[in-house]
């Protein structure tokens, strides 16, 4: 009987596995909002790591026992924002491109130390306003990451309309 139990959850398990790595690994989430300000009055709050503690949702509040190193020059091409948390989990971003007009484009490793997840706020003005389109996309683990897609693209478009809707707050302010 004993076998039979052992023989079942060894099943169940290598089942669990293989839809596991049938399961698409990638996520996309993209959010956008206007903004009353110019590009120039967005970019300073985008292109400063140490600024989005700021209006990002991860942030202190969120994980009171996170630690932030900061690393590279203080803001644009090569700045990197590292963080070490129970809540945030592990992981880094560096800025790997930025223009004022344009935007910032980031590259990121989560829960690791390679580079599996791209994200950009990209800017678009027209008629005294600016659209943000914050976009993040990636792929998780192999087996268990497909499990996890769905919750993590519904826990960054949460995080991204809260940053998003704070980052229009502080450049519209700004920009008065």
């Amino acid at each position: 009987m004993g076998k039979k139990i052992l023989i079942g959850v060894a099943a169940v398990l290598a089942l669990l596995a293989i839809v596991g790595a049938l399961l698409p690994r990638n996520w996309k989430v993209e959010r956008t909002i206007a903004i009353a300000a110019a590009p120039a009055a967005i970019h300073p709050w985008v292109d400063d790591l140490h600024r989005w503690s700021e209006w990002a949702a991860w942030n202190k509040a969120m994980d009171p026992e996170v630690k932030w190193v900061y690393a590279g020059p203080a803001r644009g091409v090569g700045a990197s924002w590292a963080w070490d948390g129970p809540k945030m989990g592990h992981g880094k971003m560096t800025i790997a491109k930025s223009d004022p007009e344009k935007g910032v484009w980031v590259d990121e490793c989560i829960e690791g130390d390679e580079v599996n997840a791209h994200s950009a706020l990209v800017f678009t003005a027209a008629e005294g306003k600016t659209t943000v389109t914050w976009t993040d996309e990636g792929t998780l683990p192999p087996v268990i990451g497909g499990y996890f897609r769905g919750f993590i693209e519904s826990m960054l478009i949460e995080h991204f309309d809260v940053g998003l809707k704070n980052l229009k707050a502080l450049a519209e302010k700004g920009a008065k």
